[in-house]
């Protein structure tokens, strides 16, 4: 069990086996980068992405990313497979102590479980940061019909507060146990 918990909590052991999970669900070359600011080509990237999976209310503008890579402990987890970017994923420290930010998740393949891995890395990376949770914003389904509460609560998210537009705040415990169940499920698994 000693060495589950010190896997469980290394962002770097966890990110080589999300490359090792990837490559073998997507059947080829996996390289998760990890970026602590944004240059004008990684923004490209991610805007690319953007306008291929979000319609315009949902897409980040330029100014928008600058500003968020200002933020304490931010972070934007890119995965090239094949050597092509095909999702992205951004999280930074809230206002809030001790609370993490999950602003915005990305990927090219559906399906294949990819959004989830580097969302589980965002929160390994945030707990050995020192937060104590990770929140975020969604809505009930998006425009894709997917349910996404649903989605999350899986994951172990708790809905916090609901307002009268549809916006749902929900929160991840990082637990001892929150985290090895999230390092197992979307870390190590890997069939899907």
């Amino acid at each position: 069990m000693k060495q589950m918990e010190e896997t469980c909590y290394s962002f770097a052991v966890a990110l080589e086996e999300a490359e090792k999970r990837l490559a073998k669900i997507l059947n080829g070359r996996c390289k998760i980068k990890v970026y602590n600011d944004l240059d004008e080509e990684l923004i490209g990237i991610i805007q690319g992405i953007e306008k291929e999976k979000f319609s315009d209310e949902f897409r980040y503008v330029r100014d928008e990313l600058i500003f968020r890579r200002g933020k304490k402990d931010f972070v934007c987890l890119v995965l090239d497979f094949e050597g092509r970017t095909i999702a992205f994923d951004i999280g930074y420290g809230d206002e809030e102590e001790e609370v993490f930010f999950s602003d915005d998740t990305a990927t090219l393949i559906e399906g294949k479980g990819i959004g989830r891995t580097l969302f589980a890395l965002e929160i390994i990376y945030s707990n050995e940061r020192g937060y104590k949770q990770t929140k975020l914003f969604t809505e009930e389904i998006d425009s894709e019909k997917r349910p996404l509460r649903q989605i999350w609560s899986k994951m172990g998210f708790e809905v916090v507060s609901e307002d009268l537009n549809g916006g749902i705040e929900m929160r991840f415990a990082h637990t001892p146990g929150n985290i090895e169940s999230i390092y197992l499920k979307y870390i190590l698994r890997s069939d899907f």
